[in-house]
């Protein structure tokens, strides 16, 4: 649909159904389902060339570059007034050789969440944020075979880490999902 100079884009009404979603800040459209979840694929220092380049590999849960740079994914769980179940960034940290190292060979064994947290920093930037998230300080906790680890944030002053402890609210929250959905 062409948007005509000085005309707002028209602001579609939910479904009749009674189907859950929202109202979208930035496109003024109704979107079906308010996500529960993001997850970026690798850290920002991957990329698709690095596919052929020895030393270096991506699986859904590690990554190596270069057999110098350590990742782990694992979840940023934020609760959100209102919803059951927190939302989840699924992001990457960078950690020591050694931590990832330990976590690989523990990946499949039961108790594996008595682990101690390895420190690290998070690898990838999050638009929807004013400030950047690429290197906030974190602690990555190994959880239950089958889990993700999770991440905690523990430099103070971000706003992540203010909603990862304190909650936010459902209106804050579907303003950044709308971000989100429309980030380029």
């Amino acid at each position: 649909m062409r948007r005509r100079s000085g005309r707002r884009p028209a602001r579609l009404d939910p479904p009749a159904d009674g189907a859950t979603g929202f109202h979208c800040s930035v496109c003024g459209g109704w979107h079906r389902e308010l996500p529960q979840a993001f997850h970026i694929a690798g850290p920002d220092a991957w990329s698709r060339k690095l596919w052929r380049v020895k030393g270096c590999e991506l699986s859904s849960d590690m990554c190596v570059i270069r057999d110098e740079e350590f990742f782990v994914r694992g979840l940023v769980r934020v609760p959100v007034a209102g919803l059951d179940e927190p939302f989840q960034w699924g992001l990457w940290v960078s950690v020591a050789r050694d931590d990832l190292v330990q976590m690989a060979e523990a990946w499949e064994t039961p108790g594996r969440e008595s682990m101690p947290a390895a420190q690290g920093q998070l690898a990838n930037n999050l638009p929807v944020f004013d400030e950047p998230t690429l290197g906030l300080h974190v602690l990555v906790h190994t959880q239950p075979v089958g889990e993700r680890p999770h991440i905690e944030l523990v430099e103070d002053g971000h706003p992540l880490t203010a909603e990862q402890r304190n909650g936010t609210s459902h209106e804050a929250f579907v303003a950044r999902v709308a971000r989100l959905l429309h980030a380029s």
